[in-house]
């Protein structure tokens, strides 16, 4: 299995305290969550990976003094990091396909009346949107440095945009859900008064530069969040989550190299990360080994042949 195969060797990022944090991973093939782990090293974290292999993997923003007690009053809370989640697909229009994975043909409903399968839904997001997203998260991280202090860090989530991620300790760590809903009011710009030159610091300023910046509020408000690890991959586009300092988004993403055969589930053109391919249901198209497995994780293929 190429997951197996790729976490033998996996560079993960994982935080200096990675023995206070709980682990959590969904299974291949399950709509379900192993959690409530704990690992001390990337060695044993390496071995678990290899023996259950993952389609997501986390570790928690939370600090705990019990990571592995499975009532969150019990773990013994002890700070969290601060993250903000941007969704490419909140931002910008994208391109839904719902369709039989039988016979190709678009279908209305969850289901496939002539064959009785479940329909497979498709969702593509331009690399245009996903620069928009970027420009944001930078946005973000420039409120954060310039108003808080912080020091956010940006990384790409594996599929549909981004995630800003302040590493907390201190007074930092232990704002409580209202603390941190605050902050969500305040980096989107809610309240601020609309008034000051461009050149003044804070929202003074800023508001006649950029408007604020839209997040998840959930994400950000829940001290118990987990956190795609970096250097994971992400299940639904087969792409790595990764810390980033410019924005890229290409086949340098995908960690699987060489060539693969696709066989479609259905006709049309398809941007693949970044490039536009015809696929012919049934017809067999070879291709780079990224952009084929990408396409499987979308539902749109099998993958019959890889050579590295």
């Amino acid at each position: 299995m190429l997951y197996r195969e790729y976490y033998e060797r996996a560079e993960l990022s994982l935080p200096f305290d990675m023995e206070l944090r709980e682990f959590a991973y969904q299974p291949m093939d399950s709509g379900s969550y192993v959690r409530h782990l704990s690992f001390s090293s990337l060695q044993e974290l390496r071995q678990a990976l290899v023996q259950d292999v993952p389609a997501h993997l986390f570790y928690s923003s939370a600090k705990y003094q019990r990571p592995t007690a499975r009532d969150m009053e019990e773990k013994g809370w002890m700070g969290s990091d601060l993250q903000f989640d941007l969704d490419a697909d909140h931002l910008c229009e994208t391109r839904k396909i719902v369709f039989c994975p039988v016979c190709g043909k678009e279908v209305i409903g969850g289901k496939c009346q002539e064959h009785g399968v479940d329909a497979r839904e498709y969702v593509e997001i331009s690399v245009d949107c996903l620069k928009r997203t970027w420009e944001l998260a930078n946005v973000l991280a420039e409120i954060l440095r310039e108003d808080f202090d912080l020091k956010p860090r940006i990384f790409f989530s594996g599929n549909r945009g981004f995630h800003v991620l302040v590493e907390c300790s201190g007074e930092c760590a232990l704002m409580d859900s209202e603390d941190r809903k605050e902050i969500v009011r305040y980096v989107s710009g809610e309240g601020v008064p609309f008034k000051g030159h461009e050149g003044d610091p804070g929202w003074a300023g800023r508001i006649l530069r950029t408007k604020g910046v839209e997040v998840d509020e959930q994400v950000t408000v829940d001290i118990h969040r987990l956190i795609r690890i970096p250097g994971s991959v992400h299940g639904k586009s087969s792409l790595l989550v990764k810390e980033m300092e410019e924005f890229v988004y290409d086949i340098s993403l995908s960690p699987f190299k060489g060539r693969a055969v696709l066989y479609p589930f259905i006709s049309g053109e398809f941007t693949l990360i970044d490039t536009k391919f015809y696929l012919n249901k049934g017809e067999p198209i070879s291709m780079t080994a990224g952009y084929a497995i990408f396409a499987y994780s979308k539902g749109l293929g099998e993958v019959s042949y890889y050579a590295r």
